[in-house]
């Protein structure tokens, strides 16, 4: 009866993955064969399909990386507003709105803005 375990010579001679195992094998290393990468399909293939509207799964653009990123430049730009209308209210006397008093930047904002200015020479 032939040997079942024997491998194609080709996944005999491919590189080994060789991470560190935590289950039965008590950290000794990985001997599935490994990919491009180094590593084997179970210690750092790639998860998942391709991205974007490449995928299968794919509906909208709502959490691609470009809609992160406008996202983020928006809410930088709404904190820079917040900010300077309490610097600006601050400087008359004013208190700015309670929607956005309690806010960090906005404290911060307040704060610099009282601080006396130093004069360079």
């Amino acid at each position: 009866m032939a040997n079942l375990k024997a491998e194609p010579a080709q996944l005999a001679q491919a590189k080994r993955c060789g991470a560190k195992t935590r289950g039965a094998r008590l950290g000794r290393p990985c001997r599935a064969p490994a990919m491009p990468n180094g590593k084997c399909r179970m210690h750092g293939g790639r998860a998942g399909g391709p991205f974007g509207a490449r995928n299968g799964a794919y509906r909208h653009g709502r959490y691609t990386r470009e809609a992160k990123e406008v996202s983020a430049f928006f809410r930088e730009m709404a904190h820079d507003g917040e900010a300077m209308v309490a610097r600006v209210m601050h400087k008359h006397g004013l208190k700015p709105p309670r929607a956005i008093r309690r806010r960090r930047h906005v404290k911060q904002a307040i704060e610099a803005a009282a601080k006396p200015k130093e004069t360079v020479k």
